[in-house]
């Protein structure tokens, strides 16, 4: 999770919260964190473990598409010129588990960042599949995302956000759940999705109107690049806690 997505969700928080009763009930709500991180603290997964997971997503992908029988072109005249026929594609289809999904998410958030490692700030991220929808966030530590290098106008955005909510001495957890897409290869999240702090959901709509927004901006923070080595995945659905990846090999 970049930091500037990071900011971006607090901020919109934080002009929730700007707008409250009962501050205390909500920063308590706000600062929950997950029973996965609470749980997992006294052995932690390190960012070279997920980075070696989700490697080894790649090459199960990989060995997918080697493993798919090559469909064939319907529907091409007889009298075609050789050189107008395409050549054939592999339809392929890959079931990975919350734990593959999550690593494999997060090698793709760190290429997006160009390769960089997820921040010191983040301590842990988790991916979780329920039914037909998908959850997934971090916990992000908001003294050391206070530390980390911010620019300066990133600076005062986060002091803005402290501000409105005290909670520069706490660990966050951000995430965002529903049922994502794919569309021209990035995983979108639509309108209905919600966006989690501690144990408080918004709706874009939410988030949207308190930044004085189009839902799309806030939609834009959200999407993620999913470009895997030799496949083109055109679609994503979710199946016995399982997601499915469909595509093209290429």
């Amino acid at each position: 999770m970049k930091k500037s997505s990071i900011l971006f969700l607090l901020l919109s928080t934080g002009i929730v919260m700007g707008t409250a009763t009962g501050v205390y009930y909500f920063w308590r709500q706000l600062t929950h964190l997950p029973e996965w991180y609470t749980q997992g603290q006294s052995n932690p997964r390190t960012y070279a473990q997920i980075q070696k997971s989700g490697a080894a997503v790649e090459k199960k992908i990989e060995s997918q598409i080697q493993a798919s029988p090559s469909s064939t072109n319907v529907g091409i005249a007889a009298n075609s010129p050789t050189d107008e026929l395409s050549s054939p594609s592999k339809n392929v289809q890959v079931a990975l588990n919350s734990q593959e999904l999550n690593d494999l998410l997060v090698t793709k958030i760190t290429e997006k960042s160009g390769g960089q490692p997820l921040p010191s700030s983040v301590k842990g991220f988790h991916t979780s599949v329920k039914n037909d929808k998908m959850k997934t966030g971090a916990v992000v530590d908001m003294k050391e995302l206070q530390n980390s290098g911010l620019g300066a106008q990133q600076q005062a955005l986060l002091t803005e956000i402290t501000q409105k909510v005290p909670m520069n001495d706490r660990k966050v957890y951000i995430g965002v759940e529903g049922k994502p897409e794919i569309q021209n290869g990035k995983l979108r999240f639509d309108q209905n999705a919600k966006i989690q702090v501690g144990d408080m959901s918004f709706t874009i709509a939410e988030v949207a109107n308190r930044l004085g927004v189009a839902p799309e901006k806030v939609q834009d923070q959200l999407n993620l690049e999913l470009k895997l080595r030799g496949l083109t995945v055109k679609d994503i659905d979710f199946q016995d806690g399982n997601a499915i990846l469909r595509g093209a090999a290429r």
